[in-house]
């Protein structure tokens, strides 16, 4: 059997979810980990670059411990908190290491996983209500970013036929 990552990407909370293909629905079936931490804002380059390196060896440890052969990433979502070059360091860091214990890393659009699992997308707040979504449908998640991470993973599920969450385009 194949598992299967969903990767949110964050420097103070990147969240994985690691689900079966075989999939049945059962959320006792999905595991998860968030891994990340708040930095100062002087911290010197060792202190960023160390927290890159363990959140991408926490994540190939987990990916290790399910045995996940596929891992889809969120695209960069840059918003107007993130620094665009800090997020880039850490998905390269993280897609170079997961490639590197054999992981297959493929990108999911954010927007389009979203869609798929909402139908309508709201303007603002998407990532709340993708969490409040799938909290309705029983996901034991903690974090937004965890449902994020769900919500990547959602699109793979989908795209190989498994059991996923799908709700009709609006009708134009």
């Amino acid at each position: 059997m194949t598992t299967l990552l969903g990767i949110d990407l964050g420097t103070r909370a990147c969240a994985t979810v690691a689900v079966p293909t075989d999939w049945d629905g059962e959320w006792s079936r999905v595991r998860s980990l968030v891994v990340g931490e708040p930095l100062r804002r002087d911290a010197s380059d060792l202190e960023r670059a160390r927290r890159t390196e363990t959140i991408a060896t926490r994540l190939v440890g987990f990916a290790r411990e399910v045995g996940a052969s596929f891992a889809f990433v969120e695209s960069y979502a840059f918003g107007k908190s993130t620094a665009a070059h800090t997020l880039g360091e850490l998905g390269g860091v993280v897609r170079l290491e997961l490639v590197r214990a054999g992981l297959d890393v493929r990108t999911v659009n954010i927007g389009s996983a979203r869609k798929l699992l909402l139908g309508k997308v709201p303007r603002s707040d998407a990532g709340v209500a993708c969490y409040a979504a799938l909290r309705a449908a029983g996901a034991p998640f903690g974090t937004a970013d965890e449902a994020a991470a769900f919500t990547v993973l959602n699109v793979a599920l989908s795209e190989l036929g498994g059991f996923c969450f799908a709700s009709p385009p609006e009708a134009a």
